[in-house]
């Protein structure tokens, strides 16, 4: 038999007129494939955008490696860090120190943390000021000069928290040349930037630095850039990767939890493609009884009805990936009319902010998981069909 009268029957197997059960069996199994598929492009979106975010909030403007100095081995940082950046992969390598201070400008004083570079990857960052005049003063987020209430061009006193006993503690005032904006990222709220120059000479580091932070292309390769790092200068490196992993570990864990737990729906769709075959096999038991006695082989058989789910499975996955993308994308959009429907406030922030990445690989893998499963479903049936005896079948009819 032709792939073509494989493809004919099965087809009208399934839009069988005269068998009303089976066609609206059919719809449920499209429509449960399609809205398995279109939860998990959805759900694994969210949680993509959830492990970006937190990615986000956790890195900020920091190093994605940071290089602790060791001057027994190397005192000369800035060797170091030029060795740093000639390694493939790397795309920068910069010099900080790192201390907390006291503060103080219009009689309010609280605690910061100032960090030494000698230019601060927050270009994009800045709402006043700019960068060209970095090294004659200092960048604070928003939320400490609002506290404080200082602007562009006032000066803050930066007092030494390291005070011996019967000395003054150590004082400084510098002009505020920026002012950038944190955002989400609350720990950057108290920090403050300034030129390494004048944090080594406040902060008594003399001509040496506190670590490196290195800036590398692809942040998922960091754990294997550090022990390259670590091969190369000797000295120990710490990725994001490896300080942050629990975290992290987490976020993977409930991420493949929650594609086990809606994979059941699919699973579930599966089931309804089994009883809707099963049903089809017993109600078409005769025609399949003459197909077989006009010459159809066992696996011509096994062939159309496995073509019955593929296209059950094929169509459900086509409209859920549609509208799994479509709702992915359109998140936006959705957001504004529950607003419009005026849901409670809890859920309006929460939606709001929900962040959505839709990653090519994971509606590809999606798509995938739904057609095996939907071929897995077609055995069973198909096995039952061949396994019925024409002659038997026939002497009744």
């Amino acid at each position: 038999m032709s792939i073509y009268f494989e493809l004919t029957m099965a087809l009208h197997y399934l839009r069988a007129k005269n068998i009303r059960f089976c066609s609206v069996m059919t719809l449920f199994s499209v429509m449960g494939i399609a809205l398995g598929v279109a939860t998990l492009i959805v759900v694994m979106s969210v949680m993509n955008g959830f492990q970006e975010e937190l990615l986000n909030f956790i890195l900020g403007t920091n190093g994605h490696i940071k290089v602790f100095l060791d001057k027994n081995i190397n005192p000369n940082y800035k060797e170091v860090a030029e060795s740093i950046e000639k390694i493939p992969g790397i795309a920068k390598a910069i010099p900080v120190t790192s201390d907390q201070i006291i503060i103080e400008a219009s009689g309010s004083v609280t605690a910061a943390i100032v960090k030494g570079v000698e230019k601060p990857m927050i270009q994009d960052n800045i709402i006043a000021g700019n960068l060209q005049n970095f090294d004659n003063g200092i960048i604070i987020g928003t939320h400490l000069a609002e506290l404080l209430n200082v602007y562009c061009g006032d000066k803050i006193t930066f007092i030494s928290p390291e005070v011996v006993l019967g000395e003054i503690p150590k004082m400084q005032q510098y002009e505020i040349i920026g002012i950038f904006d944190a955002g989400k990222f609350e720990d950057y709220n108290i920090l403050i930037y300034m030129p390494l120059k004048m944090a080594q000479d406040f902060l008594d580091y003399t001509d040496s630095i506190r670590n490196i932070e290195v800036f590398v292309d692809n942040i998922d390769k960091s754990d294997r850039l550090a022990e390259i790092i670590e091969q190369t200068t000797q000295m120990k490196s710490e990725s994001w990767q490896s300080h942050h992993r629990d975290y992290f570990n987490t976020i993977t864990t409930e991420k493949n939890v929650m594609l086990l737990i809606l994979t059941l729906i699919i699973v579930v769709a599966a089931f309804n493609i089994i009883s809707n075959l099963m049903i089809i096999v017993q109600t078409k038991k005769s025609a399949i009884a003459i197909m077989r006695t006009f010459g159809a082989t066992s696996w011509s058989i096994i062939r159309i009805f496995c073509i019955c789910g593929l296209m059950i499975g094929f169509v459900g996955t086509c409209f859920g990936c549609i509208i799994g993308v479509t709702f992915a994308l359109n998140i936006e959009n959705i957001k504004t009319l529950c607003e419009n429907i005026q849901f409670s406030t809890s859920i309006t922030h929460f939606f709001s902010n929900l962040p959505v990445i839709l990653v090519t690989y994971d509606v590809i893998y999606v798509a995938i998981l739904a057609l095996s499963l939907s071929f897995l479903a077609t055995i069973i049936p198909a096995l039952q069909a061949v396994r019925q005896d024409p002659a038997e079948i026939l002497r009744y009819e």
